[in-house]
């Protein structure tokens, strides 16, 4: 499973330098939105000219996953098939342009406006827009959804850090539609934090008004303990329930959908909401068209094959890389379904406990020989070539070479036993007792350079890159030894830092990289998304400067230089980049899929009108 740098749903993105992306269209049968470094965003897909018999005729679509989420939650969680169901339960202030990677007004008239150096934005939200109960969306509600984000007891630490540098809320005594945001300091996160970002209505989350009784004076000020609020803790404890992020009678939203039930293991399902705004308002990039969205679960490869040549699925953009390309050369499935592999943004690497206890994990990834002899013995180029089909490209750096960003002097490491062996040698690390594997006596006692690499059970793909990157390190005396474990037994392991190397993915996006999330020693010390380790006061500074950088020069400038400090250090063995392998059955017309993530859009996807011609009922 591939979780998200959250950026909340999260896509920090730097619009700035996407204005120079260009449009190309090819010919009638599909168009695409490339950028100037000839990566397609978007790829538009032909209607259906004809209609099979043995197409389904009802307007429901069914989307292959394979893992339920961590949970529903409206701000709490970090699953990429979470963010992916909460896209059509909620609404927020703007939104992601899918078609051409930029940001636009969502619930909002237009976009907001800057004032105060950088340091205040201006919203105005539309009229029209109204929760289930039929009330207006006010800036009460904005206020309480901030709240509820920056309030330290609320559990949701993957983007808590975005919410600290906002200071104040002032809305318009004139106009309750009306509001403006104030920031402790400029910063190119505050205006791309908002995108995509649940909007939450305060009657219904706000719970004897404990929240509406806290001043943002009272959120910033350290002296202020939370935790001796009464109501607060009481309403902390209610938010931050399992039942707000799993119970169908109490998950509520702007969205055009509403979860109708989850059965886990099994299925998610969310239905179309009779009257809702969008369609009063004729709200076209709102308006959803299918009655009803599965999510259904199907982790192992033969049953997600069967089910697609038998169409009980419509769509995916989970398919295990080598079952999509099976697939591809089938007549029947190129009959019933369009399907394409997309470069994105993210990237699959394996995390290294840079911090070991000593007690847990024994004093092995402190050194850097050992970590870079580690990625020097990794078979990278051979497991993309067997898992992959040699499909995805490697990387070198957490920044994606699609990114202007990205530091393109950052040489790949190469599979060099060699290079791995004279390291191990020169940190002391020798094959004392001739068995194949490597060892040492630290702190008086002998330890085997043994190490447990943990991967998620729910990626069949997974356990065979485990294996090969495992024999590859056995030839320079490492003994690795795979553990598969579910979702949450990942998460449990990484945050709090009980692991020694950890196989995972980011899903990112081509909004400015954060690095604090990753890379800074607060998400460490925090339980954040800095499970190795790394950082320091310099590179902290280093991280501050990027967020506060305005020179478009300067800032590129930064970021290559956190790169290199990234790669010099070694936290992670960098192994390949993402690509969405996204599948729509032809029965839809109006689909198109993206670079950017979730990769298809299920509530634009329209029945084509053929079926109706249709004498074939089913």
């Amino acid at each position: 499973m591939h979780h998200n740098r959250n950026r909340t749903h999260f896509f920090l993105f730097n619009y700035l330098i996407l204005i120079l992306f260009i449009v190309a269209c090819s010919t009638k049968e599909s168009k695409e939105v490339v950028t100037d470094n000839a990566y397609a965003l978007a790829y538009s897909l032909p209607d259906a000219g004809s209609w099979d018999p043995s197409w389904s005729k009802i307007n429901e679509v069914n989307v292959h996953i394979l893992a339920d989420p961590d949970n529903l939650h409206p701000t709490n969680g970090s699953s990429q098939i979470r963010d992916e169901v909460l896209h059509y339960l909620h609404c927020a202030l703007i939104n992601t342009d899918l078609s051409n990677g930029n940001m636009r007004p969502g619930i909002c008239e237009s976009m907001p406006v800057f004032s105060n150096n950088n340091q205040s934005l201006t919203f105005k939200i539309r009229k029209g827009i109204t929760w289930d109960d039929g009330l207006q969306v006010t800036a009460n509600d904005i206020a309480f959804t901030i709240k509820a984000s920056k309030c330290n007891l609320t559990n949701n630490v993957s983007n808590k850090f975005f919410f600290e540098n906002v200071k104040d809320f002032i809305a318009d005594s004139l106009n309750n539609l009306q509001f403006t945001i104030v920031f402790k300091s400029a910063s190119e996160y505050n205006l791309p934090m908002w995108c995509d970002y649940p909007i939450l209505q305060e009657k219904k989350y706000d719970y004897n008004n404990a929240l509406q009784a806290v001043t943002f004076n009272q959120l910033n000020d350290s002296s202020f303990v939370q935790e001796k609020n009464k109501s607060l803790m009481q309403w902390a404890n209610i938010f931050n329930s399992d039942a707000m992020g799993d119970n169908a009678e109490i998950i509520s939203g702007l969205g055009p959908y509403q979860l109708q039930k989850w059965e886990r293991g099994q299925y998610i399902s969310i239905i179309k909401k009779q009257n809702h705004w969008s369609s009063l308002l004729n709200d076209t990039l709102q308006i959803a068209y299918p009655e009803k969205i599965t999510f259904r679960i199907a982790q192992d490869p033969a049953a997600q094959k069967t089910s697609f040549l038998s169409q009980l699925f419509d769509a995916s953009g989970a398919f295990p890389t080598r079952l999509l390309f099976e697939l591809q050369q089938d007549k029947v499935f190129n009959k019933n379904y369009h399907s394409r592999f997309i470069d994105t943004y993210g990237y699959t690497y394996i995390a290294m406990n840079m911090r070991p206890d000593g007690i847990k994990q024994n004093l092995i990834l402190n050194d850097i020989n050992v970590r870079r002899a580690l990625a020097y013995s990794s078979q990278i180029d051979n497991m993309i070539k067997v898992v992959n089909k040699g499909i995805n490209k490697r990387v070198a750096s957490p920044v994606a070479p699609l990114k202007k960003e990205c530091n393109q002097d950052l040489k790949l490491i190469p599979f060099d036993l060699k290079k791995a062996n004279d390291l191990l040698d020169k940190s002391g690390w020798k094959d004392s007792d001739i068995d194949g594997v490597r060892d040492k006596i630290i702190s008086n006692k002998k330890v085997s350079l043994e190490l447990e690499l943990i991967y998620f059970n729910t990626i069949p793909d997974w356990k065979d890159m485990a294996v090969i990157i495992a024999e590859g390190m056995k030839q320079a005396g490492i003994l690795i030894k795979p553990v598969a474990c579910d979702y949450p037994t990942w998460m449990e392991k990484v945050s709090t830092h009980n692991y020694d190397l950890a196989m995972g993915s980011w899903n990112t996006s081509s909004f400015p990289e954060d690095y604090s999330q990753l890379w800074s020693t607060a998400s460490y010390i925090g339980n954040g998304s800095n499970y190795t380790g790394f950082g320091s006061a310099a590179s902290d500074s280093l991280i501050n400067a990027i967020a506060k950088e305005t020179n478009a020069t300067r800032k590129i400038q930064l970021e290559q230089e956190m790169q290199k400090l990234i790669y010099d250090e070694q936290p992670y063995i960098f192994l390949y980049g993402l690509v969405r392998r996204c599948v729509v059955h032809k029965r839809f017309d109006n689909a198109t899929f993206y670079a950017e993530r979730p990769g298809i859009l299920y509530s634009p996807l329209q029945l084509s009108p053929l079926c109706k011609k249709s004498s074939v009922s089913n």
